[in-house]
Formats: structure tokens, sequence, C-alpha cells
């Protein structure tokens, strides 16, 4: 049995059998051209996101804090002109508010989660933005190229991260990143797919087996890049540039949206 990969569009053909959610056994497909691999129709979405975020993803928090930290020295070393920024499927809005707390202006969207963390920051998704991150989404997605397409009319800059499939491709019993407990990650890449995604969207694309990845319009650096990513050899860039933090005037545009409606007396 096969289908049509959803990123390249050539066959991919039968690769594996699950089950996920404890419940349902689905089949995967691994495409031929680009060793994409992807679930069947996902008919059981809808009750995989009953819950926006699973929860035996205890690392949300820590993965949270060492992006952040990430995507500051993206933009303070490659983007140091970047005025506005975009986490699309930012969960609760947390990076959103960490990256505003390290001076950088964030808006957050995500259509399938409350905003908890960074309420009076929401995106829209008509707005251009200097760089988008999308932080464990791709392999989320359910159909790739058209969701890929509107990050493509949001930014010129996208930092991903996901991780790719290891060779030879693991089952799905074989390797956690499936997440068959939550039956929400229904695409899972490989770096040919990747560079298919860079291809198709006119991007430069840099990548590390760290799982974070940068797809630029202008050429970067790719020796310097990679080692931005890389959570320990950049830790050398952490303190270059640093920007004064939002926080105190993010704050004070709270208070002054909150402050109740004072009547004149007459």
């Amino acid at each position: 049995m096969h289908m049509h990969c959803r990123v390249c569009n050539a066959q991919a053909n039968h690769f594996a059998t699950a089950k996920i959610l404890s419940k349902y056994e689905i089949e995967y497909f691994r495409c031929c051209d680009c060793q994409f691999i992807q679930t069947e129709e996902p008919y059981w979405i809808e009750e995989a996101y009953n819950h926006a975020i699973i929860r035996s993803d205890v690392g949300l928090v820590s993965r949270n804090l060492k992006l952040a930290r990430i995507t500051s020295r993206v933009l303070n070393v490659l983007f140091p002109k970047a005025k506005s920024c975009i986490d699309y499927g930012g969960g609760f809005g947390l990076l959103t508010r960490l990256m505003r707390d390290l001076g950088h202006n964030f808006s957050h969207y995500d259509p399938m989660a409350e905003n908890l963390f960074a309420q009076g920051f929401q995106a829209s998704d008509k707005d251009r933005f200097d760089l988008l991150t999308a932080f464990e989404v791709w392999e989320h997605l359910a159909e790739p190229i058209e969701q890929i397409r509107l990050m493509d009319q949001l930014a010129d800059n996208w930092l991903i991260s996901t991780l790719l499939v290891p060779e030879p491709p693991p089952k799905p019993d074989e390797w956690w990143y499936y997440v068959l407990e939550g039956g929400q990650h229904i695409s899972l890449w490989s770096e040919r797919a990747m560079h298919a995604v860079a291809s198709r969207f006119k991007r430069k694309l840099v990548t590390t087996n760290r799982g974070v990845h940068l797809f630029s319009r202008e050429r970067v650096n790719p020796i310097l890049t990679k080692i931005i990513l890389k959570k320990r050899t950049g830790r050398v860039f952490d303190l270059i540039r640093q920007r004064p933090s939002l926080l105190p005037s993010d704050h004070q545009k709270s208070v002054e949206t909150t402050k109740p409606l004072r009547h004149d007396r007459n």
C-alpha cells in the first residue's frame, strides 16, 4: 500500500504500523524520494488535541529556556536589525514571554492553545515579521506544505526545532519521538525533506544534529550558524549585543490596559 508524500508528492510506501493513544492501530508511510515519514490520514487528531500539551511532555519548560537562549543568539548575531518576530505554534506563550524578557519584540500565534504567558502580544497571521520561530511544530503538521506556505507569508527567516529521523530509520517502537501515547506527531522529518522545503520556498538551510534548523532568505555563514545553534558551543555569544529587557515596558502596558475606567464626577 502507498500514498503520496505530503512534502514532495512522490510515492510513500508502507513503513510500519503502531498503536497510538493506546487504542488506534495506524500506518506510517515513508517517501521513496525525500524520506519523509507520515501517518495515514490522521482521523484521530481532534481527540489527540483534547489537551494541547500532552502529559508526558515534562521537558516543556527546560526546552523553552534552552531555545530562548539559542533564539536570542540568532537574533543578536545573525539578524541584529530584526525588529519584530513571531512564535508560530507557541503553545501557552512561554517562549514569547521569555524572548520579550530578553529584549526581543516577539508576538505569539497558536490557534490550538490558550495564550497564558503572553497576553496582549497576540500576532495576526496577516502581519509580517523578520523572524519566525516554530519549535516542536513541524512534526504536528497535517498538511506541511500548506502550513509552511503560511510561514513563508509571515517571515523571510524561520528558526525551527524538530528531531530528524536517524539513519537507518527506526520503527515506531524503536524511537521515542513518534510519541505514540500522544498521537500528535504525524510528520517526521528527514534531512532530505528539510532540503526539499528549503528548495521549494527558496531558503538557505543550515541544520544541526541537535534538532534546530535555520531557514534564511539570505545566505548566512553556515559554520558560525551551527556554532550558534548548539547549546554549549553557542554560549560564547550570550553576552554579545544584549538588548534591554522589555519586561518593564510590558508590565506598564499591562497595568495601563487593566486599570478600571475612571468617570469624571460632576
